[in-house]
């Protein structure tokens, strides 16, 4: 495998190879910043999104392989600490701009991308890792995966098209997900739908060897199929079963569905069945912001009916005013630079979040959408 090019300095963050198969290529990305768990940094965003376009149009390119060299992430989200410290800057909301402009347009590039892209995400991925993971049409998850979209925990919301996703997810547990952070594994990754299988992480050297060998073509969906065929031989046919979260659908949506935020609030406060990972997540639930959770219920369930792209618009919107806040900075600061774990959320309680604050977050942008521009810009 020749290396293509590799972007970053002592410590390459992202490295793009090419690989002869037959006729044709495939085309891997491999995230390598294993320091910081593979967190995307806007100059590693900005190279795959520039690579998956290059490789869009060339017609020898059958298929991208997303994927990390660490056993112990995939990635573990977008690079949060980098954006809140520049939030403290006079231009701090210029580099977000930037930066959630060009991670959404990648997220939804690998979504609508005509061509097969197969994600291993083994190890930790959460937050924006799940973001490039989901839209890839072959998501293969292992026996060492470990999800989570646990933004609440730093006074963010669930982005990078979970507004999609997590409402695809049946019985409540997508709002569930959202509300709590909680951490799911790659087992209940297949049984909720956001994976298509589940391999043995011992066999991905294997595994990724052979699709040197597949018959690849000119054809998108055909090779799509050949794909989805190849790596279905190795998926463990009784991961559902072993989702523990799937078990627990029943009781969470007791807990959720058809509730208001106050209700859910009450429910979780209240819960007293002994079940230790519902208690868990509750606890994520009781640590998050509370205007970041009294956001979500409103950003999931007031964005069912929305197509993908609009999603994505929508979400950049929020992430732009979220970001205008205290409570992101704040929330960064206490999980993950002092670590000191006592986030001081303003305001602290949830019956203090007023609801004008909550749909100021839906606000439009005015003017011209930068990532609309971006979007049309890329044919997408």
């Amino acid at each position: 495998m020749a290396e293509d090019r590799i972007i970053g300095a002592a410590q390459p963050k992202v490295r793009f190879a090419e690989e002869s198969a037959g006729r044709f290529v495939l085309g891997y990305i491999a995230l390598d910043h294993p320091r910081a768990l593979n967190a995307l940094d806007l100059p590693m965003l900005q190279a795959i999104g520039d690579t998956l376009l290059e490789w869009r149009e060339r017609e020898e390119v059958a298929c991208v392989v997303l994927h990390s060299d660490s056993e112990r992430a995939f990635s573990a989200g977008g690079d949060v600490k980098t954006l809140a410290a520049m939030l403290q800057r006079a231009d701090g909301l210029s580099f977000a701009r930037d930066y959630f402009t060009t991670e959404y347009l990648v997220d939804y590039l690998i979504h609508v991308y005509p061509k097969p892209i197969l994600c291993w995400a083994d190890g930790i991925a959460m937050g924006g890792g799940i973001g490039i993971m989901n839209g890839a049409s072959c998501r293969v998850v292992t026996e060492r995966s470990a999800l989570a979209m646990p933004e609440v925990a730093i006074g963010l919301f669930p982005d990078v098209g979970a507004t999609y996703f997590l409402n695809r997810i049946p019985r409540g547990i997508g709002l569930f997900l959202g509300l709590t952070g909680a951490e799911f594994s790659g087992y209940d990754a297949v049984a909720l739908g956001m994976a298509e299988g589940l391999a043995r992480a011992e066999r991905k050297k294997a595994m990724l060897a052979g699709l040197r060998d597949l018959d690849w073509s000119k054809g998108a969906e055909r090779n799509k199929e050949a794909l989805r065929i190849y790596v279905a031989g190795e998926f463990d046919p009784g991961a559902q079963e072993k989702s523990e979260l799937w078990r627990r659908r029943e009781a969470i949506e007791r807990l959720v569905e058809e509730k208001s935020i106050e209700e859910i609030d009450r429910a979780f406060r209240s819960w007293s069945e002994g079940d230790a990972r519902i208690e868990s997540a509750i606890r994520g639930y009781l640590a998050g912001a509370p205007t970041s959770v009294k956001t979500v219920i409103e950003q999931l369930r007031g964005g069912r009916t929305l197509l993908l792209k609009d999603v994505f618009l929508r979400e950049w919107n929020m992430a732009l005013h979220f970001c205008a806040r205290s409570d992101l900075v704040e929330g960064v600061r206490a999980r993950l630079v002092d670590k000191d774990n006592r986030p001081r959320w303003n305001p602290a309680a949830l019956a203090d979040v007023r609801d004008e604050e909550v749909a100021r977050s839906f606000s439009p942008h005015p003017g011209a959408h930068p990532l609309a521009e971006k979007f049309r810009a890329a044919g997408l």
